[in-house]
């Protein structure tokens, strides 16, 4: 599977050594860099890959900067802080362990964009390579910790550092035993606040779904309220999703994780904040209230990412636990900066979190899947913008749907015959009604 989430697929009947090969030159070829950071999650896959793409990086005579077990926005937080050409982050993200993948990453710490990604894929069609050398000359660096601390203070910048301290916030971390075992808990350490750690033993498999979502979260909430803790934090393998605990609520919304981390940063500096057609609009009314634009744009973090750079756009984010802060030098969904900003709302205004939520409108999204085979993928969408022919359509990706109290959004998979659907509405009633409004259009 490949797409500006990166190249991925199981091992070995997917990412076998030979595309592995074929990716990482490819991706030479495309960069011309002279130095690539090199992180990984902690599969058990990873180690290999990360060794195999090395070698295949010094035999050109690119210099390795190797980082280790650490969150993907970590790794691109050292790719633009060091000025590297660019940097692979080995993760499959929130896939079962049995796959693995390369998500790549350019100049500025940026993941490879639509252009990027036709431009490799072309490139690994001619298989036009560049040679190894016999006398290469190119260095291998690893110094995690240094490197580390080049992320953190980007994100402490952000924040008032003096105020969390003072709060003494006891949270918990669950990590999944993923990139974000030992950063995570080292980074609240920085910002005063007791730590219980739950799953961040890298060297262990994951002890649950990879995906955190309240039914993989279920044993992470009863833990929370018997640490009592002022609030969980929990991670998925590249600990680049947030998502938030909470004594009285247990595991929330991922959806949340954006509109709160908003809070620290308003009114913002400029006049408008992103998010993608699929996210919840609750950060809209908040924005709303300091006069400022939210604009959405593709889904992708790298879509979220080129909208907000050509708007000049203060924050942004995704509706599945992303943060993008672009003061920070990760410049992408990134869990520590979604930590810190929480954290210092909290702070500033000496509340808690279960108050803050108290103040927030209720989420009522739905996220389902329908069966289209045999059909026509034009038609269908031709039929929903004949029924919702008073919505405003959008279709820079499937078909948007929007109202002033609601939205729809479908897409086509690109694997399975099958049509996404997200919806958001201002009540349980009102969704049930959209998805049986949408299944009769349908069959």
């Amino acid at each position: 599977m490949i797409s500006v989430s990166g190249i991925r697929g199981k091992i070995p009947e997917g990412l076998d050594l030979e595309s592995c090969l074929l990716y990482t030159e490819s991706f030479v070829e495309v960069l011309k860099p002279k130095t690539i950071v090199l992180g990984r999650d902690s599969r058990p896959s990873g180690l290999f890959l990360e060794k195999f793409i090395s070698g295949i990086l010094l035999s050109k005579g690119i210099d390795v900067i190797s980082i280790g077990v650490v969150p993907t926005p970590t790794l691109k937080a050292v790719v633009n802080a060091t000025k590297s050409s660019g940097g692979i982050m080995i993760s499959a993200s929130h896939n079962p362990i049995v796959w693995n993948a390369f998500k790549l990453v350019g100049k500025n710490g940026f993941f490879f964009n639509e252009e990027q990604m036709k431009v490799l894929l072309k490139i690994s069609s001619d298989k036009t390579f560049t040679l190894p050398k016999h006398n290469p000359k190119s260095r291998y660096t690893e110094n995690k910790s240094e490197f580390l601390s080049l992320h953190y203070e980007s994100v402490l910048k952000r924040v008032n550092v003096n105020k969390i301290k003072k709060k003494k916030f006891h949270v918990l971390v669950d990590a999944v035993n993923g990139g974000g075992s030992e950063v995570v808990p080292e980074f609240l350490e920085k910002l005063g606040c007791k730590v219980t750690k739950l799953y961040c033993d890298p060297t262990k498999v994951f002890p649950r779904e990879p995906e955190p979502t309240p039914h993989s979260l279920k044993k992470t909430a009863k833990f929370l309220k018997q640490s009592k803790a002022d609030i969980g934090f929990a991670l998925d393998p590249d600990a680049d999703r947030l998502v938030i605990l909470t004594p009285e609520r247990g595991c929330i919304s991922e959806e949340y994780t954006f509109p709160l981390s908003l809070l620290s940063v308003l009114p913002g500096k400029t006049n408008s904040a992103v998010i993608n057609l699929s996210t919840s609009f609750v950060s809209r009314e908040l924005l709303a209230k300091h006069n400022k634009r939210l604009l959405r744009s593709k889904v992708g973090e790298a879509n979220v990412v080129s909208m907000m750079i050509e708007n000049r756009s203060f924050f942004g984010g995704e509706g599945n636990g992303g943060v993008i802060d672009p003061e920070v030098n990760s410049f992408g969904r990134d869990s520590l900066s979604g930590i810190a900003h929480i954290l210092n709302y909290l702070a500033i205004n000496n509340t808690k979190i279960d108050r803050v939520l108290d103040g927030l409108p209720e989420i009522f999204m739905k996220k389902t899947s329908f069966p289209i085979k045999g059909k026509n993928l034009n038609e269908l969408f031709q039929k929903f913008k004949d029924y919702y022919r008073h919505a405003i359509v959008d279709e820079r990706d499937g078909l948007y749907l929007e109202f002033s109290d609601k939205w729809i959004h479908v897409r086509a998979s690109n694997t399975e015959p099958i049509i996404r659907v997200i919806a958001e509405a201002k009540s349980n009633k009102q969704l049930s009604e959209i998805f049986s409004e949408i299944e009769g259009l349908l069959y």
